[in-house]
């Protein structure tokens, strides 16, 4: 374990061990909105929030000038589907991405999704939203020059939103029509199996970040409005290797992370070096050595972001 991060990483610990319902967790850690803007006041950052339709929100980080960006990067959070927006985490990470970017690449729009949370809104709310966010930013936007991005659950809305766009779901919007694929999806500790028998989930439950017990919590709370026909969108992994031929013609290139003391490692080793590499040949897979759930985004309240490894990797 990375002992610089230990502070962030018990925090987590405390309060995903001590059985509060997901609206408590959610009164405790504020709402997705009045956390973007408190934190964008306190570092003099622009405030700007699109409406898209179907409730979901973007959220853009500042500073924005015209808001004229040849590429953007969408990302969309993690918390359980229960949890809003970090401030030191989330938030940090993706200023961090924003000030880098703009040094390598130059102009860069970096903007997030807000979308609703269950168990007050259950799945396919939540790709619901995530389609309109594509539609939205797919106007005016050539495809290849966006990235989708997300954390732990955030990394499961991301090929949420990638099984739509491959086999649309009939119950929701169509999703946009591609005339390029996608520049990239960059995924850190995505939680795309909801199966805790793995080896990783036992042998990792007392040292991880988040333990066994509150992803198989969210997970029940999660599945009990999925029927077995929408189990592929909801649930990647589950989905089966056939499900994604042809996801090379969706997303030109994929990264995901995963800690090594982290619970879901199996699942994101099997799944990515697995069918996505399959399909997407160029794919990079990286293993954090001693790394913990989300640890890319827990180096910036140790005052450590953007100095890992794996950052860098995933800023090329």
């Amino acid at each position: 374990m990375k002992r610089t991060r230990v502070a962030p990483g018990a925090m987590q610990r405390f309060v995903t061990t001590r059985g509060w319902s997901v609206q408590t967790l959610a009164y405790v850690f504020g709402s997705t909105t009045s956390n973007y803007q408190k934190w964008a006041r306190k570092n003099g950052l622009d405030i700007l929030t699109d409406e898209i339709g179907e409730g979901g929100k973007l959220h853009w980080i500042g500073p924005l000038g015209p808001r004229k960006f040849d590429r953007v990067l969408l990302f969309f959070h993690g918390g359980g589907y229960a949890l809003p927006l970090n401030i030191f985490t989330q938030l940090a990470f993706l200023l961090s991405v924003k000030r880098d970017l703009e040094e390598s690449v130059g102009g860069i729009g970096v903007v997030f999704l807000e979308y609703f949370l269950m168990p007050d809104f259950p799945f396919p709310t939540q790709l619901r939203q995530a389609n309109a966010a594509v539609i939205h930013l797919d106007n005016g936007l050539t495809p290849s020059s966006l990235v989708l991005s997300g954390d732990s659950a955030g990394g499961g809305i991301t090929f949420q939103i990638l099984s739509h766009i491959l086999h649309p779901l009939p119950d929701i919007p169509p999703p946009p029509r591609l005339s390029t694929a996608i520049g990239g999806a960059a995924l850190i500790s995505p939680w795309i199996s909801f199966d805790s028998t793995l080896p990783s989930y036992a042998k990792n439950d007392k040292l991880d970040i988040v333990p066994t017990e509150f992803y198989d919590n969210e997970a029940a709370i999660f599945l009990s409005d999925v029927p077995d026909s929408h189990r592929a969108y909801a649930e990647p992994l589950f989905a089966g290797a056939t499900w994604w031929e042809g996801l090379g013609s969706v997303v030109g290139r994929v990264f995901a992370s995963a800690g090594e003391l982290e619970c879901p490692r199996n699942s994101i080793l099997k799944f990515f070096s697995g069918p996505v590499k399959e399909h997407v040949l160029d794919t990079t897979v990286i293993l954090d050595k001693g790394g913990l759930h989300e640890d890319m985004l827990n180096a910036f309240p140790a005052r450590e972001g953007g100095r890992s490894t794996e950052y860098r990797i995933l800023m090329k």
